[in-house]
């Protein structure tokens, strides 16, 4: 384990990064307590609804956590079934928010449904987004995946697998202790082969299934304990290859809406719309992340219009 002195340990609400130190294998640890239980008890949703919600928080740090740059991770999800929608992003350097959609009669239905498939049980036909929000300009990359398999970590193995042809290992889980939300995942992922080029290729696929299977074994409560580090956690399970840990990102409890970002997105719409929108010429919008509400004069958009 190599952890040097002036590096700053987070026990909760953190992304680790890491790297096997012989296996040519990086990877991510995600800690959700105090901001995971913040965001879904803002909500009150259902329990099943914030497991995933939890899921989809836990994605957008686990890959926004890669932004060398400030921007925006975003993970959204689109399906035909209960939960129509799940919304989740991290603004750098550890801004984290998240919101859900869901049909309380589908909902219903669906957890008296036989489906053992979590996924198609819950959310029906639908895809799985993420996008990447770069810089001032907002540059846009976005890669899309069915909604498949157990849960949405399964999800995004899919798309490494078949988009970015990366061999990619996603563990999350999700708990409620003490009427606490919490949840933990991990990522490992074989580093290119122009990364490991003084590596043997034979080599390389039996460091990388050495790490698959260490990264297996690790458990939910493990993902979720609030009082095991990130840093004891991956020495419990990758200290016989050995693990080199970089600069801990602390994530915060923190939406990115304004009354600025509100004006500017009305400025986008046409005028009959926004008349429509009114009452007694101001309009109301709330924020679906974190409920705050704005209030806006068509006067002022008028004239940031003109």
């Amino acid at each position: 384990m190599a952890e040097t002195p002036e590096q700053k340990i987070i026990v909760d609400n953190v992304i680790q990064p890491f790297q096997m130190a012989k296996a040519g294998v990086r990877g991510r640890l995600v800690r959700l307590g105090a901001v995971v239980d913040a965001i879904l008890s803002r909500h009150d949703y259902p329990d099943t609804v914030a497991r995933f919600l939890a899921e989809g928080l836990v994605l957008a740090a686990m890959l926004g956590g890669a932004l060398k740059f400030d921007g925006i991770f975003t993970v959204q999800t689109k399906g035909e079934g209960a939960i129509n929608v799940i919304m989740a992003d991290m603004t750098t350097p550890g801004n984290m928010r998240g919101y859900a959609g869901y049909d309380v009669g589908k909902l219903v239905l669906a957890e008296e449904s036989p489906e053992t498939d979590a996924i198609k049980k819950f959310f029906g036909k639908g895809y799985i987004a993420f996008t990447i929000e770069a810089g001032a300009e907002r540059n846009r990359y976005q890669g899309i995946v069915e909604l498949e398999g157990d849960n949405l970590a399964t999800c995004m193995e899919s798309y490494f697998d078949k988009s970015e042809q990366l061999d990619t290992l996603l563990r999350i889980a999700v708990d409620k202790i003490d009427g606490k939300w919490r949840a933990g995942g991990l990522m490992v992922q074989r580093l290119p082969d122009e990364s490991t080029a003084e590596i043997d290729q034979d080599e390389q696929q039996e460091n990388w299934r050495n790490a698959q299977a260490l990264a297996s074994t690790i458990t939910q409560q493990e993902l979720t304990s609030p009082v095991l580090k990130a840093s004891e956690l991956l020495y419990n399970l990758f200290h016989e290859e050995g693990v080199w840990l970089y600069e801990p990102q602390e994530l915060m409890d923190q939406c990115s809406c304004s009354s600025e970002r509100v004006l500017t997105t009305l400025q986008t719409f046409g005028a009959t719309d926004l008349d429509h929108m009114a009452e007694e010429g101001i309009i109301t919008a709330d924020c679906q992340f974190c409920g705050s509400k704005y209030q806006v004069d068509l006067a002022e958009i008028s004239n940031e219009i003109s």
